[in-house]
C-alpha cells in the first residue's frame, strides 16, 4: 500500500510517499480501507517539531480517517467487513490506503485514549464524517461544558472559516446565540455567512475590537479564540465586563499574555480535551454529533486533494489558507 511519511522533521516537502506492507489487524483491531484521511494543524505542528509531544521519526501522520472496514481482528463482532466508519486514531498513520485501528483503548508513546471507530449512516458521507468527527466534539465541550454562553448570548469567533472554528459557529447558531465573527477576505466573509454568521468584522478593514463594540457596545460575552498571535492581547478590548476568553489555539503563534493590561473582571480560560474524556459531556458531544449527523445541516470539506499533494496541504496549513476542512484522498 501506498503511505504518507516524513522522514525528517521540517517543511512540506520533507513528506514522502512509500511504499508499505498491508498491516493485519490483531485481537480487537480492524483494518479501514481508507477512503479519505484528515489533517489537524497538530500536523502541521508535530512535522515542524513544535507540538507538545515529541515527533518520533520516521513519522507516519494521520489521526483522522474514513473508509470501509477491511478486516476484522480476532475479539471484534460489532464492526463487519464492508461496513463505512470514521475512525480517530490516536497512534497516527491514517494518510495511507490503510490503517489499523484498536476497537478498545489506543496505546502508544505518550497515547491513551478511548478508542474512536463510529459507524457511519449512509446519508454522511467520507468527507463530512472527517468535517465532524473531531471538531465537532471538541466545538460541542467548548460551547457546551466550558462557556457561559447561552440563548441569546453575543459571541465572538476568531478563525470562523476553519475546521473548528466553521463547526463553533454552527453550534452557536444553533444554541441561538448573537454570533459575530472576524474574517481576511471575501472568500471567508461569504462561507461565514452561509454557514450561520450574524456579523463579520474583516480584519484588514481597521482594528476588530472597535468594529465588535460597534455591534454589541458593552462587547461580547464570550470570545473563542483558536488563532492567538496579536488576538491574545487585543481580545480584553471587546469582552464584557464579567466575560470569557477561551483560548485553546494558536496558528498565529505564541504570543505571552499582558494579564496585567486587563482593566476589568474577566475569565481566561484554555482548553484540553483529554480532560473530559471520563466525563458525561464528552458522551453526550458524542451523542449530539450523532444527532447533528441525522438533523443538522452538513458541511463538505473545503478542499479534497491527492495524496500526491500532501506537501501543498500542509503549506495551505502553514500559510493559513484553508476555508473549512482539509482533507487528503490515498
Amino acid at each position: 500500500m501506498r503511505a504518507l511519511v516524513l522522514p525528517e522533521i521540517g517543511p512540506p516537502e520533507n513528506l514522502r510517499i512509500i511504499e508499505r506492507p498491508v498491516p493485519e489487524p490483531l485481537e480487537n483491531e480492524v483494518l479501514i480501507k481508507v477512503g479519505l484521511a484528515g489533517l489537524l494543524y497538530s500536523d502541521a505542528e508535530a512535522r515542524r517539531g513544535t507540538y507538545y509531544t515529541t515527533t518520533v521519526l520516521p513519522w507516519y501522520p494521520g489521526r483522522e480517517a474514513a473508509g470501509t472496514i477491511a478486516k476484522a481482528g480476532p475479539g471484534v463482532t460489532h464492526l463487519k467487513v464492508g461496513q463505512r466508519v470514521a475512525a480517530l486514531v490516536t497512534t497516527g498513520q491514517c494518510q495511507a490506503e490503510y490503517v489499523l485501528a484498536s476497537t478498545t483503548m489506543a496505546r502508544g508513546p505518550g497515547v491513551r485514549a478511548p478508542a474512536e471507530i463510529l459507524p457511519l449512516p449512509d446519508t454522511v458521507s467520507f468527507g463530512q464524517a472527517l468535517v465532524y468527527l473531531v471538531n465537532f466534539r471538541l466545538a460541542h465541550l467548548v460551547l457546551h461544558a466550558w462557556s457561559i454562553a447561552r440563548p441569546g448570548s453575543a459571541v465572538l469567533i476568531h478563525g470562523a472559516s476553519g475546521g473548528m472554528g466553521s463547526v463553533l459557529t454552527q453550534l452557536a447558531d444553533a444554541l441561538g446565540c448573537q454570533v459575530i465573527v472576524t474574517c481576511r477576505n471575501e472568500d471567508e466573509v461569504q462561507f461565514c455567512l452561509r454557514n450561520g454568521a450574524d456579523h463579520v468584522v474583516r480584519l484588514d478593514e481597521g482594528p476588530y475590537p472597535a468594529a465588535v463594540k460597534g455591534i454589541v457596545p458593552e462587547g461580547v460575552q464570550v470570545i473563542f479564540n483558536g488563532v492567538g498571535g496579536p488576538t491574545v492581547n487585543l481580545d480584553r478590548h471587546a469582552i464584557a465586563p464579567f466575560g470569557e476568553i477561551h483560548m485553546y489555539g494558536y496558528v498565529a503563534g505564541k504570543l505571552d499574555l499582558r494579564l496585567f493590561d486587563i482593566d476589568r473582571s474577566i475569565a481566561i480560560k484554555t482548553f484540553s480535551a483529554d480532560d473530559f474524556f471520563r466525563l458525561s459531556s464528552f458522551q453526550g458531544a458524542t451523542q449530539a454529533m450523532h444527532s447533528w449527523f441525522e438533523h443538522g445541516p452538513l458541511l463538505d470539506p473545503g478542499r479534497v486533494l491527492p495524496l500526491e499533494q500532501a506537501h501543498l496541504a500542509h503549506r495551505l496549513l502553514d500559510e493559513g489558507r484553508v476555508i473549512g476542512k482539509l482533507v487528503l484522498q490515498p
